[in-house]
C-alpha cells in the first residue's frame, strides 16, 4: 500500500453513518507506523473565524502543546488561549495536545493555511497559481466599506485568492477561472449575505528589465537620513527575485545592510508600465550610507524603494504574460482542429500519445500557450468535441509579452508611475531645515555617494566614431564566429547575417532606456563592454581554477566546542534563538582570518528555510561571504547546488560533517573537510602565522 501497488477500496456513506468503523478500522490497521518529532511541530491547513476571532486548524506533527504556551512566530511571539478537539460542528476544549493530534487553535492572530510552527517548515508555493483578475461589482446597497472587512475573512481562509484594493475602494480579486468565481459568489452570498457580480479586469502581468541599470534613492527629511545604490539585473526567466550585498560591514554596518535587503525581498515596489509585481531580477546593494544619530530603519526602507523606482524609471522594462502549460484529451479526428486553434493563439502543441479509451480513439496532446487567450478554452473544446474533450492547464511561467499587446495592456491599464503616491520614485532632500522631494529625473545629481555606474556598468561612453566602429567589429566577430562554425567565405558568412540578428548582436551591448517625457536614451556601449564582448570569441586558455571553501554555518557551530558553548542547552538544540548571533559573527570572524592565512574564498552558508517568503540573501563579512539560503531550502541542499553547478571551473572544498552533503558531492572533483579537520587546520595557520611571525 505504501509504495502504492495496492489501492485498498471501501464502500459506505458518511452521511448515513454505515461503514464507516469498518474503513477506520481497517485504515488504521494498514498504514505504516508513524514516527514523530520530539520537539513541538505542527502544520496549520485551514482557518475559520468565530466571533471575529481566527480559528486555525492544525495537525501536531511532534512534540505536545498546551494552553497559554507562547509559540515564536515571524512577527513576534502569540499565545494559545484554547485548545479544542472538535468531532462534526461540537468541540471540547482541552489543556495539551500531542503529536499526532488535529487539534484547532485560538489566539493566533498572523496565521495563515499551510504555515508551519515550530520545527515544521511552511508550504512551498502553491502548484497553481490564479493568473485572471476581476472587479467586485457590489449592489448598489451595500458600501465598499462594510463589505471589505466580511470578505477580508474569506480571503485569508483561501491561500490561492488574492485581493487588491484601490484607492476608491474597488475590490479586484485574482482567481483561475469562471468555475472558482461561481464557488465565491455563493460563499460570498452565505458568508456576507451579498449577492455579487464580477466584471473581467484582464489578466496578472509582471514586470523585468532588459538590462542592467542603477537606481538612486535618498530619503533625508529633518532628523532622518539614509541613502542606497542599488544596481539592478535581468535574470532568466523564472528565476524570480534575488537579493546581495556587495558591501563589507566597514562600508556599511551589517545591520543596515540587512534592513535593505529585507527591503529588497520583502517589500518591493511595483513596476512603472502596469503597476505590476517584479520578478526575475537581481538587486544588489552597492553603496550607501546611515547618520550617526539621524536614521533608522524605515529611512532606508524608504530610500531602497525610491531607488528600485528611479532605476525603473531609467530602465528598459519589459512586461511579461502569463504563460499555461496544456494537456488536451480528445477524439483522434480532432486533433487538427485543437493544434490550429492553439497555433492561432500564439502557442503550440505536440502527440504525446493515442489510445483507446471506451471504444473511442483518444489523442493526448501537450503544449503551451498564453494565458490571456487559452484561459476560457475549455468551453470551445466542450463544443466541438460535444463534451468527449478535456484540458488541464498550469501555469509554467511568465514570457515576454508582444509588443503591440503590451502596448494595449499598457494602455488599458492607465498606469501613471509618475503619480502613483504609494511608490514613490522621487528622493526627499533637506535644505534650510526642511525636507523637500526632487523627481527621480533631477534627484540623482543631488546624491551625496560617489556614483559606482563605471564599478558595475562601465560607463566611459564612446565617441560617435568610436562607436561606429565598435558597433562594426561586434558584427565582424558574428560572422567570423559564423564561418568557423558552418564554414563558407567570410563574406557568404557576413552576407547571411539579417538586419534582426544585427540588431540582437548590437541590443546585447547597449542599453536602452524606454519611456517618454523627461526619459531619455540612454547607451552603455563602452570601451569596456566592447573589449569583453571581443574577448567571448577569442581562444581559450587552460586558468588556474579559483579556491573556494564552502563552510556550512550551523553544522560548523554545532560541532566546534568554543562555538557551541555560546548557546544555552535550549540554544542548541534551536537554530533560531536570538543568542545565535553571536555565535554566528564569532564563527564569521574566524573564517575572515582563516581566509587571510589560507588564501582561499570563503562563502559561509546558513540555514534560512522556516522563514516564510525569505529569497537567498548574500552579502560580505570582513572578505567572507555570507549567504542565508531562501524558504524550504536548507544549508546542505544550496551547497550542493552550488558545488555541482561550479565544481568544472572552480576548485572547491567542502566543510561540514554532514553526511548527506559528503554523499552527494562526492562525485564531483571536490575535496571534503570535517567539521574537526576544519578546526584543527585553522589552529595550525594560526600556529604557523605565529611562528612565522615570532621568527
Amino acid at each position: 500500500i505504501y509504495s502504492r501497488k495496492l489501492h485498498p477500496v471501501f464502500f459506505g456513506s458518511a452521511l448515513k453513518n454505515s461503514g464507516v468503523d469498518t474503513f477506520v478500522s481497517a485504515f488504521s490497521a494498514l498504514i505504516p507506523d508513524i514516527s514523530y518529532r520530539d520537539s513541538f511541530s505542527a502544520k496549520l491547513y485551514r482557518l475559520s473565524y468565530e466571533d471575529g476571532h481566527k480559528i486555525a486548524f492544525a495537525k501536531l506533527t511532534g512534540g505536545e502543546l498546551s494552553v497559554r504556551e507562547s509559540i515564536s512566530l515571524s512577527d513576534g511571539e502569540e499565545k494559545i488561549s484554547q485548545i479544542r478537539l472538535y468531532s462534526g460542528g461540537k468541540y471540547e476544549s482541552i489543556q495539551k495536545a500531542e503529536a499526532g493530534d488535529v487539534v484547532a487553535l485560538v489566539g493566533l492572530d498572523s496565521a495563515y493555511p499551510g504555515m508551519g510552527l515550530g520545527d515544521e517548515i511552511d508550504d512551498s508555493s502553491a502548484i497553481c497559481q490564479p493568473v485572471l483578475r476581476y472587479d467586485i461589482i457590489l449592489p448598489i446597497d451595500t458600501p465598499a466599506r462594510v463589505f471589505i472587512p466580511k470578505f477580508r475573512e474569506l480571503v485569508s481562509e483561501n491561500p490561492l485568492l488574492y485581493m487588491e484594493i484601490s484607492e476608491k475602494e474597488q475590490i479586484t480579486i485574482s482567481v483561475m477561472g469562471e468555475f472558482q468565481l461561481e464557488i465565491l459568489q455563493s460563499m460570498i452570498l452565505d458568508r456576507c449575505g451579498v449577492k455579487v457580480s464580477f466584471a473581467p479586469a484582464g489578466i496578472i502581468m509582471k514586470e523585468t528589465i532588459a538590462a542592467p541599470v542603477i537606481g538612486y534613492g535618498h530619503f533625508e527629511p529633518l532628523r532622518h537620513y539614509a541613502e542606497v545604490q542599488i544596481l539592478m539585473e535581468p535574470l532568466p526567466r523564472g528565476t524570480g527575485i534575488e537579493v546581495a550585498s556587495a558591501l563589507s560591514v566597514n562600508d556599511l554596518g551589517i545591520n543596515w545592510q540587512k534592513t535593505i535587503l529585507s527591503t529588497l525581498s520583502n517589500d518591493l515596489p511595483v513596476g512603472v508600465l502596469t503597476g505590476s509585481s517584479l520578478t526575475d531580477i537581481r538587486f544588489t546593494l552597492i553603496n550607501g550610507r546611515s547618520h550617526l544619530k539621524h536614521t533608522d530603519s524605515q529611512d532606508f526602507r524608504e530610500a531602497v524603494r525610491r531607488a528600485v523606482r528611479q532605476g525603473l524609471m531609467k530602465a528598459e522594462s519589459v512586461l511579461l504574460e502569463p504563460v499555461m502549460s496544456l494537456v488536451i484529451q480528445l477524439p483522434a479526428e480532432l486533433v487538427g482542429r485543437a493544434m490550429n486553434d492553439i497555433t492561432q493563439m500564439g502557442g503550440s502543441l505536440t502527440t504525446e500519445s493515442q489510445k483507446e479509451i471506451n471504444g473511442i480513439l483518444t489523442a493526448t496532446l501537450v503544449g503551451d500557450a498564453p494565458a490571456r487567450l487559452v484561459s476560457d478554452y475549455q468551453t470551445k473544446l466542450n463544443q466541438y468535441t460535444s463534451g468527449k474533450g478535456s484540458i488541464d492547464m498550469r501555469l509554467s511561467g511568465y514570457n515576454e509579452c508582444p509588443e503591440a499587446v503590451a502596448e494595449e495592456m499598457i494602455q488599458g491599464t492607465g498606469y501613471d508611475p509618475d503619480n502613483d503616491k504609494n511608490n514613490l520614485s522621487g528622493s526627499v532632500f533637506i535644505e534650510h531645515g526642511a525636507g523637500y522631494y526632487v523627481p527621480w529625473f533631477e534627484s540623482e545629481e543631488l546624491m551625496h555617494l560617489p556614483k559606482r555606474e563605471a564599478d558595475f556598468l562601465g560607463t566611459d561612453e564612446l565617441s560617435e566614431d568610436e562607436r561606429l566602429l565598435a558597433e562594426a567589429e561586434l558584427v565582424k566577430a558574428a560572422a567570423e564566429k559564423r564561418r568557423n562554425e558552418t564554414g563558407g567565405s567570410f563574406e557568404e558568412r557576413f552576407e547571411a547575417i539579417g538586419t534582426d540578428e544585427i540588431d540582437d548582436i548590437l541590443r546585447s551591448t547597449t542599453h536602452a532606456n524606454a519611456g517618454s517625457d523627461k526619459r531619455t536614451k540612454r547607451v552603455y556601449l563602452t570601451k569596456n563592454r566592447v573589449v569583453a564582448d571581443m574577448r567571448k570569441s577569442a581562444p581559450k586558455t587552460t586558468a588556474v581554477k579559483e579556491k573556494y571553501l564552502l563552510v556550512d554555518g550551523y553544522n560548523i557551530i554545532h560541532a566546534w566546542k568554543n562555538l557551541k558553548g555560546l548557546l544555552s542547552d535550549d540554544e542548541a538544540a534551536n537554530t533560531q534563538s536570538i543568542d545565535l548571533e553571536a555565535a554566528r559573527f564569532k564563527l564569521l570572524d574566524i573564517m575572515s582570518e582563516y581566509r587571510v592565512l589560507k588564501g582561499t574564498e570563503i562563502i559561509v552558508v546558513f540555514d534560512a528555510y522556516k522563514v516564510k517568503g525569505h529569497f537567498t540573501e548574500k552579502m560580505d563579512y570582513m572578505g567572507v561571504h555570507v549567504v542565508y539560503t531562501k524558504e524550504a531550502e536548507t544549508a546542505d541542499q544550496y551547497i550542493a547546488k552550488f558545488t555541482l553547478k561550479n565544481a568544472k571551473t572552480l576548485d572547491i572544498t567542502v566543510a561540514t560533517s554532514d553526511g548527506m552533503i559528503q554523499l552527494i558531492i562526492r562525485g564531483e572533483d571536490t575535496r571534503l573537510m570535517t567539521a574537526g579537520d576544519l578546526e584543527r587546520d585553522v589552529t595550525q595557520c594560526r600556529k604557523t602565522a605565529l611562528d612565522n611571525y615570532q621568527g
